[in-house]
């Protein structure tokens, strides 16, 4: 083999092995979730719908009832750029879920013209670590969003599927 080569391919295995070593420590969980949560807040907010679909699980639910399809949650994510700002963000840490109840402000345009602004209280985002792939490989796992629980009143006026 030639130099160059052997040099990238060798810096290649340094960085999947440094990738695979932190990735079994894992890190702080509970900033792990809250990395989690800021991560999509802002890519919520731009619009960028992939920046929040990795971190919601395929699973979600919202008051026990399974949510539309990941596509229509992406494309509603574009559209609307939803303003939300969770106002405590101190996960409690059981095993491999996450808790995080938290008044949640809420700013957006819902169809119609109509547009949502609220403070809403008493909103619970439980998080559970998932299975996923680093670089497409590397098995790890993330923190996603599982389950959200928000009062039924307003659950029904946010529903834009």
């Amino acid at each position: 083999m030639k130099k160059p080569i052997l040099i990238a391919v060798a810096v290649l295995v340094v960085l999947l092995g440094v990738k695979v070593l932190m990735s079994l420590g894992g890190g702080d969980d509970k900033a792990l979730v809250r990395e989690a949560l800021t991560e999509s807040i802002k890519a919520s907010k731009e619009g960028r719908p992939g920046g929040v679909m990795d971190k919601i699980s395929d699973k979600l639910t919202v008051n026990n009832e399974q949510v539309a399809s990941m596509g229509q949650i992406s494309s509603w994510i574009k559209n609307s750029k939803p303003d939300i700002e969770v106002l405590t963000q101190d996960p409690v840490i059981m095993g491999d879920e996450a808790q995080i109840t938290s008044p949640v402000k809420v700013k957006l345009s819902l169809p119609g013209g109509n547009d949502f602004d609220k403070t809403i209280e008493g909103v619970t985002l439980i998080f559970a670590k998932e299975s996923a792939t680093d670089w497409m490989i590397i098995p790890t796992k993330k923190w996603r969003l599982r389950e959200v629980k928000l009062p039924d009143d307003v659950a029904a006026q946010l529903n834009p599927f």
